[in-house]
């Protein structure tokens, strides 16, 4: 058998240590299925999501939001983020990418005019805790991230201090069914099970729309009025 050229000798050795680097620097699982999970909403033109995202409806949905300082949470590339700077108080960015996070400064520096951009605070979050302060939001969204969150119960419960007395939260997510666009249906919650959950957090339900998207629901709630 002829020899291999230096060349190849050279490729040969490069890609068995691409492959004992890749083994040997493993990420956190959940990580990764969150960052596979957001490709299709990440990689999507805007121009596209724009038409089954609806976020006209979606700020509707939110209620007042002049002066509100909001939550972002899953903020991505700032679908939202961005069309809530110019009413809000504030918006708090939440991601648990640094590289969204980064994303989201430079939008903040670049695209927003300069008397908006102290109304954008990109916030690195943990995938257990979107580390916000007790009483600091008085809106919270999230959309097309909750149902990536392990241990869902346990994480509203930690976002149900982080509101202020008359404060509410809004989720949108897939419908628990075949879409043309979004995750696998088996990883989807259900609009049932996702009411179930915000109760059990100490949560009312105000409105939950399954009808206005054609892809999700809408789930507005508030704290729980306690005698």
């Amino acid at each position: 058998m002829s020899a291999k050229p230096p060349f190849m000798r050279l490729l040969v050795v490069v890609s068995c240590l691409l492959l004992f680097f890749s083994a040997c620097t493993g990420t956190d699982p959940v990580e990764n299925r969150l960052g596979e999970d957001e490709m299709y909403i990440d990689e999507e033109p805007e121009s596209k999501r724009v038409i089954w995202q609806q976020p006209g409806a979606v700020i509707d949905a939110m209620g007042d939001i002049r002066e509100k300082v909001i939550a972002d949470i899953g903020a991505g590339e700032g679908f939202f983020t961005k069309r809530l700077v110019p009413y809000a108080d504030r918006v708090i960015a939440v991601d648990v990418r640094q590289e969204a996070i980064n994303y989201l400064d430079t939008l903040r520096q670049f695209e927003l005019p300069k008397k908006l951009q102290t109304r954008l605070e990109p916030r690195l979050g943990k995938y257990d805790d979107p580390l916000l302060k007790d009483k600091e939001v008085d809106i919270i969204l999230i959309v097309n991230t909750f149902m990536l969150i392990e241990n869902q119960v346990a994480y509203l419960k930690k976002l149900y201090p982080t509101l202020r007395s008359d404060g509410r939260i809004v989720i949108v997510d897939f419908k628990k069914k075949y879409t043309q666009t979004g995750p696998p249906k088996e990883e989807r919650l259900a609009l049932g099970m996702l009411e179930d959950m915000l109760k059990a957090a100490g949560f009312h339900i105000v409105s939950s729309d399954d009808t206005t998207l054609e892809y999700q629901y809408i789930v507005v709630a508030d704290k729980l009025r306690r005698n």
